[in-house]
């Protein structure tokens, strides 16, 4: 990472790490919250690798008092942008399929952070894959290939043939019920995209 401002190289290895560690989990044989840390851990690296992007380019990513060009303050430091400002900020008016993927999973991670749905995973696998390249295009475009995590990740192999059993009784029925909400929050995102970006 030479070459590279400290802040930069900083956010950069956070990115990565993140990203490594978010597979790691999704990977692991004993996780039941595999998704939902997925998605967390995938938002930390998308954030990180975003404020490297504009810290490179000596654009602050920092939240401005309104009327002001001091900047909001939390706990003594300046408030950053959260990964749907980053978003707004790096794509302005295009609307690619990267950013549907991030955006998608931003409202996702809202709904799912406070349960563990592990019947979520094969509904958003594909997704999850495609937020994966994605992180991975973003970081080797703005980065350059010597930044490329893809060598240290191999395809995780499988035990079982069937997923365990889940809950049974009201756990199970809250759970349920739960995971439907969520399930229309995935098919109504869906249905918004066009046939180009589901495709991509």
């Amino acid at each position: 990472m030479r070459g590279l401002p400290y802040e930069v190289k900083a956010l950069v290895q956070k990115a990565r790490e993140s990203a490594l560690l978010a597979v790691e989990t999704y990977n692991r044989p004993t996780a039941t919250f595999r998704s939902g840390a997925y998605i967390v851990l995938m938002v930390i690296a998308g954030t990180s690798l975003f404020h490297a992007v504009f810290l490179r380019k000596r654009i602050k990513p920092f939240y401005r008092k309104k009327n002001s060009t001091r900047y909001e303050k939390i706990d003594g430091e300046p408030k950053r942008w959260e990964l749907k400002e980053c978003l707004q900020q790096y794509y302005k008016s295009d609307n690619p399929a990267a950013r549907k993927n991030l955006e998608f999973f931003i409202g996702l991670r809202n709904k799912i952070e406070h349960c563990s749905l592990s019947q979520l995973d094969p509904e958003v696998f594909g997704e999850c894959q495609a937020m994966l390249l994605n992180f991975e295009s973003l970081l080797i475009s703005e980065f350059g290939d010597q930044y490329a995590i893809r060598g240290g990740l191999t395809f995780a192999l499988q035990f079982s043939r069937v997923a365990p059993r889940g809950q049974s009784g009201q756990g199970a029925k809250d759970q349920a019920k739960t995971f439907k909400g969520v399930k229309q929050y995935v098919d109504a995102f869906r249905s918004s995209l066009s046939t180009e970006v589901q495709n991509d």
